[in-house]
Parts: structure tokens; C-alpha cells; sequence
């Protein structure tokens, strides 16, 4: 007999949600709506979309939206307070206004009651509300895809250790009382036990569609092109690309570095790349959704560079589509992190020392001269996303750990 989730429903707690193009929320609204084709009911509470911008998007500013059916999604919207220069003091008034009104909205009744209850967390404070929700009779599973008082610690402020301090208290306090907690890797479920944590961790990769993210030929009328696509932020590390731009521009005129994507980082990195000259950067928006796999084509080499001191608490979810893609990448990695094991478990990556932009340029010129060995890593990244980060596979996993297997 095959199990469905017939008959079970399910209330999903995210800040991000479609049609917020990257982060967690193309995969808080892909489990939705899985789950919701798979017969279950699903209702979603998350805020007005805004990220990676600084502003919410137009069709949802009055509220006029804030109740909608989206892919059989019942999807409940909040105001944000929506931060301006994406800094960690900024993040996390917002994580607390969205914990503040989703509570006050929870004593108002407006929340459907449902049995089952799946928090998405870069926020502690998106699981401390699941918590609450749930009470003592919900079944509450927390999904980790960033663990949050690393990263505040990592990325590094003014007192930094002692918010990291609370915050890793409030993180073993909330996560101890979840069903279970997903993570992305071995290595973030090791930072999870650190807190403390007791309950069951569950490792399950970010999952893709590998039949809407495939292979595709080369455009032989481009340039050869690296690539860096997705969010500009800073745990993203992305001074590093400019870096290499300067030493691959010094060796090879004919390559492009193409940068696309948003967030709070673009208006200082694009000045920055005029402020140096680097006529081989281009910047470009993210492509839609539609269009990933003729976005993900347009690079010959992926880059993929990451802040070190963010590396264990954090996951990219790009290198899952790059892989789908059949696209080889570069990443930048310590050993033993989350990235460098997954090179070493897919044999899809390339990973050179974190702030080592030679090492960097040096391993994307390497690559971009080696097409044979291009190939075989797109294969092998391909192989990996077909078999075991493809999204039936992870999903229907995701189902079992949310019902108990009912």
C-alpha cells in the first residue's frame, strides 16, 4: 500500500514564501504543495514577500492578498518589518515582529488548528512560535536550514558573543521541544547536538526537480562564463568573487564573470566593481523560476564561495540546482565543513581554501580549460540530485517525519 497524506492536515510556519525567488521559500512553498497534491490539507503562515529586496513586492503591499490559494495552499501573509541593510540586529527584529504578530494572530483565532505543524527555520523565533502553537498535543517538526546564533557569532558584530550566547540558549531551550528537527547536513546536526539538543535530528539534503532543472548545451556564441548566482549577502562571502574577477581578467581578457542575483549586498558590490574597473563583471537579475535551467546553462563554471565563519551553520541551496544542472562548480570551503563534505560525498565539487582568491581563479580557469573534466562532474552532480536529492525521494521522506508514518 502506498502512503498518501489523505485525510492529515498540516500548518507550515515561514517567514519567506513564493514567490520570494530564493532562500528557504521555494522549498517551504514546494512541500506545501506537494503535500497539499498528495491529499493532505495545508495552511501556510508567512509574511508578505519581500526577500531578497528591501521592499515588499507591489501586488502585496495593501494586504489585499494577505488570504490566498496558492497550489492548493490556504497561505496567511503578515506585515513585515523589513529590514534595510540586512545586518544582524536588523534580522532580528524582524524574526521578533514576525514571532509578535504571528502570536497575536494565534490569540485571535484567526490561525486554523491543525494537527500537525512544520516550523521553517533561519529564525528560532519562526520554531519558538510552532512551539507555542502546538502546545503539548501537536505533533511539531522544526526544519533548520540555518542555525542562527552561529551565524551571529560567525559574521561577527559589536557583542556578538554575548547575542550568540543567548541566542544558543534559546536554540537548544526551543529545538528540545520539537518532535524532531531536520537538518541539511551531518555536520549542521553535530552544531545542533552542541547546543544540547536531545531529540531526534534527521539529515535530509535541500531537494530539486530533476525534470525541471536538466542539462543543457553550451551556447557556442557566448564567452566562456563563471557564474555566481542566487543571494548577494554577506554570509554569501562575495567580496572574493571581485577578487578573482581581477586575477582571471589578468589571464584570460575572453572571460566573463557574471554575477546574478539580489539582495543587500548588490549596491556596494557593483560599485565596488566599478570603483576597480573590472569590465569582465557583469551583474543580471535572477532568472524566473521558468527559465532556471537556461539561467544555470549560461555558466561554464559555478562559483560558489562562502563565508568560512558561516559555513558550518549554513547549507548553499544552490549547488543542488547547479548539480541538476550538470554544471561544474568551484566552491570555496574549509575541510570538514558542510560544503567540503558534500564535495567529497558527490564528487561534484571542486572546494579551494576560503579567502584564497588565487586558489579561487586559479581552480575556475582550471576547469574552464578541462572540459572532459567539466563533464564528469556535471555528471556526477547530476547522478547525485537524480538519486538521492530528487524532490519525490525527499519529500515523501519529509511526509513520513511529519506524520509519524500515518
Amino acid at each position: 500500500m502506498i502512503a498518501t497524506s489523505g485525510g492529515l492536515d498540516v500548518l507550515i510556519l515561514a517567514q519567506y514564501y513564493r514567490p520570494e525567488p530564493i532562500g528557504s521559500a521555494p522549498y517551504c512553498a514546494d512541500l506545501a504543495e506537494w503535500l497539499a497534491a498528495d491529499g493532505a490539507r495545508v495552511d501556510v503562515l508567512t509574511n508578505r514577500p519581500y526577500y531578497p529586496d528591501t521592499q515588499v513586492l507591489p501586488p502585496y503591499r495593501d494586504g489585499a492578498r494577505d488570504r490566498e490559494e496558492l497550489g492548493g495552499v490556504s497561505v496567511m501573509r503578515l506585515t513585515p518589518l523589513v529590514p534595510q541593510r540586512g545586518g544582524v540586529v536588523e534580522r532580528l527584529r524582524a524574526d521578533l515582529a514576525f514571532f509578535v504578530r504571528g502570536l497575536a494572530a494565534h490569540w485571535r483565532r484567526r490561525i486554523p488548528r491543525r494537527q500537525f505543524i512544520v516550523s521553517f527555520c533561519p529564525s528560532v523565533f519562526t520554531v519558538l512560535l510552532a512551539r507555542v502553537i502546538a502546545g503539548r498535543h501537536r505533533r511539531h517538526i522544526a526544519v533548520v536550514h540555518d542555525i542562527q546564533s552561529g551565524l551571529a557569532e560567525g559574521l561577527g558584530f559589536p557583542g556578538a558573543w554575548l547575542f550568540a550566547q543567548a541566542l544558543r540558549w534559546l536554540e537548544g531551550f526551543v529545538l528540545n521541544r520539537a518532535d524532531a528537527i531536520v537538518v541539511l547536513s551531518a555536520e549542521m546536526g553535530r552544531q545542533i547536538e552542541r547546543l544540547g539538543v536531545e531529540r531526534p535530528i534527521v539529515v535530509l539534503p535541500i531537494w530539486v526537480d530533476p525534470q525541471a532543472v536538466h542539462p543543457l548545451p553550451d551556447d557556442p556564441a557566448r564567452p566562456p562564463t563563471l557564474l555566481y548566482s542566487g543571494n548577494l549577502g554577506r554570509k554569501q562571502g562575495l567580496p572574493i568573487v571581485l577578487d578573482l574577477a581581477e586575477r582571471v581578467a589578468r589571464r584570460r581578457s575572453d572571460v566573463r564573470v557574471l554575477v546574478r542575483g539580489a539582495g543587500y549586498q548588490a549596491d556596494a558590490l557593483i560599485a565596488e566593481a566599478r570603483a576597480r574597473n573590472l569590465r569582465n563583471v557583469a551583474f543580471a537579475p535572477l532568472v524566473g523560476k521558468d527559465k532556471l535551467s537556461e539561467g544555470l546553462a549560461e555558466g561554464d563554471v559555478h562559483l560558489v564561495p562562502q563565508d568560512p565563519n558561516a559555513a558550518d551553520f549554513a547549507l548553499p541551496s544552490k549547488v543542488y540546482s547547479i548539480m541538476a544542472a550538470a554544471r561544474p562548480m568551484v566552491a570555496t570551503a574549509r575541510p570538514g565543513s558542510s560544503l567540503w563534505r558534500l564535495a567529497e560525498e558527490t564528487a561534484a565539487v571542486v572546494c579551494v581554501a576560503p579567502d584564497d582568491a588565487e586558489a579561487f581563479a586559479a581552480a575556475a580557469l582550471d576547469l574552464l580549460g578541462d572540459r572532459e573534466r567539466c563533464r564528469k562532474l556535471g555528471l556526477a552532480g547530476r547522478r547525485y540530485a537524480e538519486q538521492v536529492a530528487a524532490r519525490d525521494v525527499v519529500l515523501a521522506r519529509y511526509r513520513g517525519l511529519i506524520f509519524g508514518d500515518r
